[in-house]
Formats: structure tokens, sequence, C-alpha cells
């Protein structure tokens, strides 16, 4: 009889012991995550767009695997084993026995061409990292680090000096970028309603270097360098409609985010220097705020079973309105649009690999937000990708090819061709879940 409670006296502690287990491995890989994306955010650029010298840079989506596969739609998506941090509603269908941890990495492959001259880039980054879970049956949350804009750019110019027959060779140089830390909240507030919220933290800085030189003899150099170093709150809403329809469940997703103010520093210095007077300096420090502009976003999508999905999403963003240390931005509105589908190939009965995975595509146009020599700097391209599911159903692999263009070649302006590749990892943790023993 002791045997017996020895036996069951272990087993029991095992079972306690486990949860804290799996929450020290959990936050041991999240704790390295951060260390190598914090890392990696400061040690080098995740652009080489020569367009990332306007406005706040270029301009990176907090999105999941499954969402970058259909050309970014995500506002009426939902899956229990996806945090769909797009539109924080849908976390409050997170499943209840996971907790999800997720890593996004992608490598962008760039063609830049500009009349007959051609150059060729590579840029590889952390593109998310997010882990959440279901506190309640009706409230899930969820946490991520990824990337809110980035710079990325040289760029050299030969000017003639007005007034006279001299020129001088100016070069443009940027790097960093703006980060997002965001805390993401879905409530299930009706059998067909859920409500969320996201409140998003931005910090980074972003590093502009201007510096010209006379092209004859002159030793005079002129030096700008300046830093936008942000941190400062803001926030978005978001909500899911769910309708049934028999065969079919319909889904509307909306977004919305106020205009407000970050608050930033702006930090210039300023070196002229000529063999006659040597160099003058100046530094100037200045504290104020930008604009993150006042967007929404609306969305559908339909489901048929647990296999098929179609949505698309339309999002607006009102960069015309946005201003930086009180002085207009000169930026242009923005309006993105997106199709996508997914096909899940697993009926519940699948044997064979090939069956077992999910499928994607999608496609997606967007005007951005810059405007130079009166062209629009808009983008385009098609996605497709697919998800693998890992062993006994302890996450997905999902893999994301996209292939598109940006800019054009009007005016001597560059053309970008891309293609890039993501990898989005989920990791799943099962808890509250007591193993039976017979």
């Amino acid at each position: 009889m002791s045997n017996i409670l020895i036996t069951i006296y272990m087993w029991n502690m095992r079972m306690i012991a486990k949860p804290f287990y799996s929450i020290k491995k959990l936050l041991t890989i999240i704790g390295f995550s951060l260390l190598f994306f914090t890392t990696t955010v400061y040690a080098q650029n995740s652009t080489s767009s020569p367009y990332s010298y306007y406005g706040l840079g270029e301009l990176n989506q907090n999105a999941s695997g499954n969402s970058i596969s259909m050309g970014g739609t995500s506002l009426a998506y939902r899956d229990g084993g996806v945090l769909n941090i797009q539109n924080p509603a849908a976390l409050a269908q997170v499943d209840s026995l996971k907790f999800i941890f997720n890593v996004g990495m992608a490598a962008k492959y760039t063609n830049l061409n500009q009349g007959n001259k051609s150059d060729y880039f590579n840029d590889y980054n952390l593109t998310r990292l997010a882990f959440g879970f279901k506190v309640s049956p009706r409230y899930s949350t969820a946490f991520s680090v990824s990337p809110y804009t980035s710079l990325g750019y040289e760029i050299t110019k030969r000017e003639k000096v007005i007034g006279s027959e001299s020129y001088i060779n100016r070069s443009l140089k940027g790097s960093g970028g703006l980060n997002q830390l965001t805390w993401s909240n879905g409530v299930k507030v009706t059998k067909n309603l859920s409500l969320g919220i996201n409140g998003i933290y931005l910090f980074g800085n972003n590093a502009r270097d201007e510096i010209i030189t006379m092209e004859t003899g002159s030793s005079y150099v002129y030096k700008n360098n300046s830093k936008l170093i942000s941190k400062g709150v803001y926030f978005n809403l978001g909500a899911q409609y769910q309708i049934d329809l028999g065969k079919y469940d319909f889904t509307l997703g909306a977004k919305y985010q106020p205009k407000v103010g970050v608050d930033a520093e702006q930090i210039i210095k300023v070196t002229n220097y000529s063999s006659g007077i040597g160099a003058v300096r100046h530094e100037d420090t200045d504290k104020g705020s930008f604009d993150v502009p006042e967007s929404y976003g609306l969305g559908f999508g339909l489901k048929k079973g647990k296999q098929l999905w179609i949505g698309g999403d339309y999002l607006f963003e009102k960069w015309s309105d946005t201003e930086v240390f009180n002085k207009n931005s000169s930026l242009k509105d923005r309006n993105k649009f997106s199709l996508g589908m997914e096909y899940k190939a697993n009926d519940g009965y699948a044997r064979k690999f090939l069956k077992k995975m999910t499928y994607r595509l999608g496609g997606f146009y967007d005007t951005g937000y810059v405007t130079v020599e009166d062209e629009k700097i808009n983008s385009m391209g098609v996605s497709l990708g697919f998800g693998i599911p890992m062993a006994q159903n302890g996450g997905m692999i999902n893999v994301a090819l996209e292939f598109g263009i940006s800019g054009t070649t009007n005016n001597n302006l560059v053309r970008e061709d891309f293609t890039r590749i993501t990898v989005d990892i989920n990791l799943f943790e099962k808890w509250f879940v007591k193993r039976k023993y017979h």
C-alpha cells in the first residue's frame, strides 16, 4: 500500500511541477529571442530601399506568416493557433489550451533599376517576436515586438553650384528605424462579437547623415548628422463580427487608430570645415513629437467548414494630416487593398504529408505614403505560402513567398523588383491538460 501511495504522490508532484518547467522553458526561449531581436534591430538595416529616405522610413507590417502569405489580409481572419495582432479582436478565438510562441524571420532580395543602371541588395532580419494565451474563456492577451519603420539608404548626387561652374558631391545615408512593443487584448463580448485593443510603445531612432564636398581642389566639407529618437505610446482598436450562413461563416473585421503625437527628441550636429578656418561645429537638441496617422481598415472573411477561407482587406492611413515637430510632413494618404485565401488540406483523417499541410495565396496593391518628383511610390505584388504542421500538434512552420514591384523608372526614379521569403514559426505549449494513465 505504501508503494502505491508513494507512486500516486510522485505522479501528482510531476503534474504540479510540469507547468512550471514549461513556463521556465518558454521564458528562456523568449529571453534569448528578445536579446537576439534587439541585437539584430540595432546591428543592421532591414531595408536597402532609397525611398526609406522619405517620411519616417519604409513601413513594416506586424503580420503573422498566415497573413503575409495572403497578401497581408488579416482583419477578418481568426484561428485558434494564430496570434493575429493586426486585429486584436481575433485574439478572443485563441485556443484555451495553448500557450503560443511566435517568431518570424525574413530575407528580401531586391533589384534596383534606374534608367540603364541596376543594383542588387540582400536584407535579412527578424520581423516579429510574440507570445500569447487565453486568460479566461472570454479574454486573451499577447505581447509582441516588431519593426514599425526601417531606414537603409545610401544616395550620392552630383550637383552644380548655383551661379558657378563648380560642382559638389552630396552623400546621403540613413540607418536604424522605429520599433513597436505591443500589448494586445481581445475580448469575446457575445457569441458573434469580439473586440480588441493594442497598446503600443514606439521606440528606436532614425539616423540620417549628409556630407557635402567640393568636386574641385577645395578642402571645404559640410557634415550634417541628425537623429530622431522616439519613446512614445499610442493605440488602436479592433472588432470582428461573425455571421452563421449555414455551410459558411461570414466574418466582418474592422480596425481604427486615432492620430496621436508620439514624444521624440531630435539631435542635429553640423560641422563646417575648410583649411582656412578649420572646423566649426554646431549642435542643437529639440524635444517635440511626430504624429502617428489616423487610420482605419475594413475586411471580410468567408469560411467553408474547417478547410477553406477567403478574405479581403482595405486599409486607409491619413498621412497628409500628420506633422513632425510642428511642421507639415508633406506625406500623402495611403490606401492598401489585399485579397487572400487559405486551404487546410487536412480533413482530420489525412495520413500523407502533403494532405496535412495548409496552402495559401494572395495579392496586394499599396499606394504608399511618399511622392517623389510628382510620382507616387506605390507597390504591388502576389504572395503564396504553406504551413507545415509539427509532430504531436507542437506547432506550425509557415513559409511565405512574395514577389512584387515598388516605385517607378519615370522621371529618372528607381523601381524596386523584390522577392521576400518569410519563415514564421508558431510553437504551441499545452496548458491545463491532465494526462490519463491506464
